[in-house]
């Protein structure tokens, strides 16, 4: 399931431009199922708050992949990042891939950025981005930290057409967004008046389809809007 953590992720994370009063801190939340194939195999949710100006971000996925009652595949995420602006500050995660564990630790320290993974330690840039999919900023990265794995990728993305989404009943227009990279590409659906992260869908392994569905959005509009004015910047 190489594919996996890659879509997400996974996987996942990012830079928020709050509209809160300081020390009152806002949050948006997006609560997607996880589809393999168009069958339901678990969930993954995204929790983006700012406090005093720093954003924090919190991340959790649970898939199972069965046949009959026999599990074939279970993954397990936690993520927890501290966001300074567009630049990742710190950043803690731990996963279990089919009962293979990663663990990625890191934080900013004199203009560079100290990464610890199970088997290697190194130093990046000062200022990184992790598949950040939820604030629109992440759109013009040409690389990115995947927080699975520790992996810095060279990433491709750009904007392929506009297409009609149902969320909750209502049509939704949407711009489409393709992520290019070497485990393959991850197509993305923002809402075309607040950029609104919509959905996700990737390749997974042998061929088949993992697609994100939203259960739910951010509700608040000047949330989303702030989003796009954050990336704007």
């Amino acid at each position: 399931m190489k594919a996996f953590f890659v879509t997400i992720l996974l996987l996942f994370s990012a830079a928020f431009s709050g509209v809160s009063v300081a020390n009152v801190p806002s949050e948006a939340r997006w609560d997607f199922k996880v589809l393999l194939d168009n069958r339901e195999i678990g969930s993954h949710q995204f929790i983006v708050s700012e406090e005093n100006g720093r954003q924090v971000i919190e991340t959790e996925a649970s898939f199972d992949v069965r046949v009959l009652f026999v599990k074939l595949y279970s993954y397990r995420h936690q993520n927890r990042e501290i966001w300074q602006g567009d630049c990742l500050a710190a950043i803690n995660s731990v996963t279990d891939d089919n009962g293979k564990d990663f663990l990625v630790r890191g934080k900013a320290a004199d203009e560079r950025f100290e990464l610890k993974t199970a088997e290697t330690q190194k130093q990046l840039p000062g200022c990184v981005m992790t598949f950040a999919y939820w604030n629109p900023a992440f759109l013009s990265a040409e690389k990115l930290l995947n927080v699975q794995t520790g992996k810095y990728e060279d990433v491709s993305i750009e904007q392929v057409g506009e297409e009609t989404l149902t969320f909750q009943g209502q049509d939704i227009n949407a711009f489409k967004y393709v992520v290019s990279l070497g485990a393959g590409p991850i197509t993305l659906w923002y809402s075309a008046s607040d950029f609104r992260w919509l959905a996700l869908e990737s390749e997974a392994a042998g061929g088949r389809t993992l697609r994100y569905e939203p259960v739910a959005l951010p509700a608040n509009a000047s949330v989303a809007n702030g989003f796009a004015n954050f990336a704007a910047r």
